[in-house]
């Protein structure tokens, strides 16, 4: 194909304006231009057709633009100046697949559309794009949809979220890891600024409970013998230790935020924290969009984990926070007991008459009930081994097998 003589300086000045137009519009490259757009770019509106329509001739024998109809008006859209320079050097069949690809902008074609629609043999057409390949002209990309088949877009263009899965997926397949690590995020940020915790002693029984006018036995000596000590010039002032039971006695609670009184943080919010994140990597966080967030915060919104409140979000009242593949040892089960370990899965590690228990006394571990119902989990065959502590049955080992 014969290449046309140098640009005129007025085609490359109005191809410097529609460029620069379409690469700052939301479009991009995809942007079509009418002619009253033109008119109004070039800032005269007094410009016939007939004078217009030469230069516009002129950018396209040039390969710079390309001409299509749309809503039954003449339309041009622009093209990179590289791009352009390979375009001349191509012949007609590869310049009509480029056609046929370029159509497709962002959502790509698959090879078999291309034979389709432009009739030309197969093996023309897998000579022709392999020409524009290694041109760098088009590119292939990994359709989500349909990953055995080759889809073929324009080399500068970045496919849109329906061929690529969006930003969880990652070289077409699904990125679980990255899906949870966010989830963790979501949950970790909106229940940091849910509740208020704080600290509240234990509700006891109410036969525990002494009135305050009620003195133990002993109590009132001690108290003044106490008294006298602290009277000493020289002890040391008495310290207050904090024991073990009295950490018992605390449990730490969530507690609500009044009525109009705070702010829940909204998806925006959400979606500044975890793309600010050092958790989630830097170039996969820029890719996450808001309304990828949104849809993470659906699935825990369904999971009752988040519930919506006004315009925000917060946590449900006890989640908490838990990194992927962690296991919470003190997690409670359904009998609401910790799972525990090795000792407290066992029997006497849960028994409520562990203190009564031993050898010859009303509760040993020939009759223990518990026992028996511990190993009926081994039912059905299955062989295992037990080991005891000697002090508490006879024999130190013993195998037990179900059939």
């Amino acid at each position: 194909m014969a290449i046309p003589a140098k640009l005129s300086e007025e085609c490359d000045a109005l191809y410097s304006q529609l460029l620069a137009a379409a690469t700052n519009s939301e479009e991009g490259l995809k942007k079509v231009f009418f002619q009253n757009d033109i008119q109004r770019l070039l800032s005269d509106t007094a410009k016939s057709a007939n004078n217009l329509l030469p230069v516009l001739q002129e950018l396209q024998n040039h390969g710079l633009i390309r001409a299509s109809r749309l809503q039954g008006a003449m339309c041009w859209s622009t093209r990179p100046r590289g791009a352009a320079e390979h375009i001349q050097k191509l012949s007609t069949n590869e310049r009509a697949l480029y056609e046929y690809v370029e159509d497709a902008h962002t959502k790509g074609i698959w090879m078999k559309d291309l034979k389709r629609r432009s009739g030309i043999e197969e093996g023309k057409v897998q000579k022709a794009m392999a020409k524009l390949e290694g041109a760098r002209l088009v590119k292939v990309i990994r359709n989500v949809r349909a990953p055995a088949q080759k889809t073929y877009m324009l080399f500068h263009l970045v496919p849109s979220d329906d061929v690529t899965g969006g930003s969880f997926f990652d070289a077409g397949d699904l990125d679980e890891s990255l899906i949870e690590e966010v989830a963790n995020l979501i949950v970790f940020h909106v229940r940091m600024s849910s509740w208020v915790e704080q600290k509240v002693p234990r509700s006891k029984p109410q036969h525990s409970i002494e009135s305050e006018g009620d003195t133990v036995a002993g109590a009132e000596s001690d108290a003044k013998k106490r008294k006298r000590t602290a009277d000493i010039e020289d002890s040391a002032p008495a310290r207050k230790h904090r024991s073990r039971r009295e950490d018992r006695d605390m449990i730490m609670t969530q507690l609500a935020w009044p009525a109009d009184s705070h702010e829940y943080p909204s998806v925006a919010n959400i979606h500044g924290f975890v793309t600010t994140s050092d958790v989630i990597r830097a170039s996969k966080a820029q890719q996450l969009s808001v309304a990828e967030i949104q849809g993470v915060i659906d699935i825990l919104v369904w999971d009752d984990k988040l519930e919506r409140v006004g315009s925000g979000y917060r946590t449900v009242r006890g989640v908490s926070f838990r990194p992927p593949g962690f296991v919470d040892e003190d997690e409670e089960d359904e009998d609401g007991e910790g799972e525990g370990n090795g000792l407290t899965q066992a029997p006497c590690g849960r028994c409520p008459v562990f203190d009564l228990c031993g050898q010859g006394g009303p509760v040993n571990a020939g009759n223990c009930e518990y026992f028996t119902e511990w190993l009926s989990v081994g039912a059905g065959g299955t062989e295992f081994e037990l080991w005891v502590m000697p002090e508490i049955v006879s024999v130190r080992r013993c195998t037990v097998v179900y059939t």
